[in-house]
């Protein structure tokens, strides 16, 4: 779980009940290590590179952090101008309104440190700096963006006649239990080589990861782009049903009209003969898939039955070894972190305190808890715990409970943040793999040496203490030989330890890929539709069809929403039926906001991309949260208008998780285009109703208001001559305004 990977703001004191064992502090071989870094070309390049790496590359550039130990949010890239480039998902090419990198930046999501963390001495983008960004962005709708040379088909056929070729190839006894996991789509969307080799490799641990089998799974690709891998049931000792608890779930399930996949079916007795990398790596990783393909009980005392160990048997007789400490890498909390010898190797569990107080105290109360010992003398009280425990090849699974021993997905935002995953949560599996992506992290004890020199303690509980926390040496030998046994497992399965992707863990950065916005290219990947008829081939399926074009052709969608449209359209865009999965369970992906919190998404989309004079375009708009909408035209020209609230129509409050018709069907008037160019639409929401980037109306003198070439631009961020106290209680509050932009085409 997040472990010291998890940074919480400066001086908060948050309690941590369930920080993992991460928390041991990183050893010195997770410095930071040499990262090329693109060279910007250009003046326009260079001053957007100049403000990059002036705010947001202490956070976001891997190479460049500090003493960060990971790239926050799980993004490292911030200054490789080259990849942000191409990269839909932060950067939309001419709009950038539109692009969630620029977005960040002026709702004041970004910087990390100063917004974030509350570090409000750290440097800020000045209004020049943002400038320079937003020039930079534009530019890039004027600039062809260079292609890449895809040698990888993500059609359908081409992915069924390739693996039935390689059944054929295979021994009838290692046919039948034979499954296939692809990584097509991502490599036809322009995936470079250094990001396939991660990915590929990131299938092959997770699978590892939930293996059985005392041997590792080696990494095996079928076809020459090395796109497809196939593993075998056997080789993770999984029963078929393991299988189908995946393909169940799977949304992206589509039969083409050909017998080769009839073949794959009835050969692999199976319904789903392959599913999609990124989508496995995303729902795997996670409870409650996670739990239930490693087959983890739902109490701590039956996972200690599971793999043969009684840990307040060990701690009777001595035989665990601990290692206590006042500040880890999350908390202001004292930690406890304890090692059993189990068959496969190593079983740590954590004891997590919400605070340092009384028999919350180690310090205090070095021993326990109360069922552990047998002399005169009060224990600590704990409040939470976690586990990473080596599985038969070596490598490591989790386990997260509370202090009566049941078993969590996910821990509370309220006490520990995680603060690369969206939802900010500590998710059990995904959280700990990003943070243990090496193994088990160094740790230095506090408590041995303290009680040894405290003659406070009874001599019993000396003696005790100095038998369960062992010295320096000996716990810096134990960790040394943990850790070595999880990478000796994955070099044994052909995989590189240190391989990342931007600072991220291999697992964590293909499940990342598989969350972000979908843009028109990746769409039609993912269909494996023709990329040049993908579109065409939208507007003509009726339906939801058209919509999502028009979505796609203008900025991106989420991918869940584009995930609940892929079954409807799949038999109208290509040649194939659905195969509608069976009763899905809720994966723990997001914590469901309270109201009233949470960033705020929104989404504009015209009716048309493009539009010729004395057309009357009709925006939708839809964003997740009750706000106060404005929506601002800028012309070719650089003039900004407010279109939106207006004399005519000034109530602009809209209803979150509601699609909002601009202008409505019963609306007094239109909007036309009366001038060719380039034109911008932007749609900004905010959830207080406050006056927005300085934008004032006054509607008795104008209907609508004008906002010149740079008045909606100005957007300082301003900093603070003092940090505000922060709340003991506090964790990082998303912005109030969420922002959304359509550049559309006037002929």
């Amino acid at each position: 779980m997040a472990g010291t990977c998890v940074r919480l703001a400066k001086n908060t004191g948050y309690p941590l009940i369930f920080s993992l064992i991460g928390a041991l502090a990183a050893p010195a071989a997770d410095a930071q290590t040499e990262v090329a870094i693109y060279q910007p070309q250009g003046d326009t390049e260079q001053k957007a590179f100049a403000a990059l790496n002036k705010s947001c590359a202490r956070c976001h550039q891997d190479g460049k952090l500090g003493d960060r130990l990971k790239p926050a949010k799980g993004f490292g890239k911030v200054l490789q101008l080259d990849q942000l480039a191409v990269d839909p998902n932060l950067v939309l090419p001419g709009n950038p309104d539109g692009s969630r990198l620029f977005q960040s930046i002026v709702n004041r999501d970004m910087p990390y440190d100063v917004y974030q963390e509350g570090d409000f001495e750290a440097d800020s983008p000045s209004t020049d700096d943002i400038a320079a960004i937003r020039e930079w962005i534009t530019s890039l709708g004027e600039t062809q963006l260079a292609g890449c040379d895809v040698n990888a088909d993500p059609s359908l056929t081409s992915i069924t006649s390739a693996i039935a070729a390689d059944l054929g190839t295979l021994p009838d006894h290692r046919r039948a239990n034979s499954r296939y996991i692809t990584l097509t789509h991502l490599a036809a969307r322009c995936a470079s080589e250094e990001e396939m080799n991660v990915y590929r490799q990131g299938v092959a641990k997770l699978l590892n990861s939930l293996s059985a089998n005392s041997d590792v799974l080696k990494l095996e690709t079928i076809d020459e782009a090395r796109t497809i891998v196939r593993f075998n049931l056997e080789d993770l000792n999984w029963r078929a049903e393991k299988w189908e608890l995946l393909a169940h779930q799977y949304p992206y399930g589509a039969k083409p009209l050909n017998s080769q996949f009839d073949f794959l079916q009835s050969t692999l007795h199976t319904s789903i003969p392959f599913i999609r990398g990124d989508w496995f790596a995303f729902f795997a990783s996670r409870p409650p898939l996670y739990h239930d393909l490693l087959d983890l009980p739902e109490t701590f005392g039956g996972l200690q039955a599971e793999v043969g160990v009684n840990v307040e048997d060990n701690l009777r007789r001595y035989l665990a070894k601990r290692a206590g400490f006042q500040k880890s890498g999350v908390s202001r909390n004292n930690r406890l972190i304890e090692r059993h010898t189990i068959s496969t190797g190593a079983f740590w569990t954590s004891y997590d305190f919400a605070g340092n107080r009384e028999r919350q105290s180690l310090f205090l109360f070095p021993l326990g808890p109360s069922a552990t010992h047998d002399f005169n003398y009060d224990a600590f009280t704990h409040d939470g715990g976690e586990t990473i425990f080596n599985l038969p090849n070596g490598f490591q699974a989790y386990y997260l409970n509370t202090a009566d021993g049941k078993r969590l997905d996910k821990g509370p935002t309220e006490i520990v943040l995680d603060p690369s995953r969206r939802d900010q949560s500590v998710t059990n599996g995904i959280s700990c793999m990003g943070c243990h992506d090496n193994g088990i992290r160094n740790a230095t004890d506090e408590i041995g040496p303290h009680v040894a020199a405290t003659r406070t303690f009874p001599l019993a509980v000396r003696e005790a203490v100095a038998a369960l926390y062992p010295a320096k040496a000996e716990m810096d030998a134990i960790l040394v030989a943990d850790r070595e046994r999880f990478q000796s497992a994955m070099r044994k399965a052909g995989l590189d330890p240190q391989l990342k992707l931007n600072g991220v863990e291999m697992i964590n950065a293909l499940s990342d890929r598989y969350e972000r916005d979908v843009d028109l290219d990746l769409a039609a990947a993912e269909f494996g539709a023709d990329k040049d008829m993908f579109k065409e081939t939208l507007l003509a399926a009726g339906g939801a069809g058209p919509l999502l074009a028009n979505r796609l052709e203008q900025g991106n969608v989420p991918r869940d929403q584009f995930e609940a449209e892929f079954a409807k359209l799949v038999e109208r865009v290509i040649d194939a039926t659905a195969i509608i999965a069976g009763k899905r369970v809720e994966i723990a992906t997001y914590t469901a906001p309270q109201p009233g919190s949470g960033p705020v998404h929104v989404s504009i989309v015209a009716d048309k991309a493009k539009y010729g004079l004395g057309d009357r375009p009709v925006f939708t708009v839809t964003t997740n949260r009750d706000c106060r909408l404005t929506l601002i035209n800028v012309d070719s020209h650089g003039v900004g208008t407010v279109i939106f609230p207006n004399r005519f129509d000034q109530n602009n409050a809209i209803s979150g998780n509601r699609e909002f018709h601009y202008p409505a069907a019963d609306a007094a008037f239109d909007f036309a285009f009366s001038e060719s160019g380039k034109e911008t639409v932007i749609a900004i929401c905010d959830t207080k109703g406050g006056a927005l980037d300085e934008v004032r109306h006054d509607f008795a003198a104008s209907a609508f208001t004008d906002l010149g070439t740079t008045a909606y631009r100005k957007i300082d961020v301003v900093k603070r001559e003092k940090p505000p106290k922060t709340n003991a209680n506090a964790k990082p509050t998303a912005s109030p305004v969420g922002r959304g932009a359509v550049k559309l085409n006037v002929n």
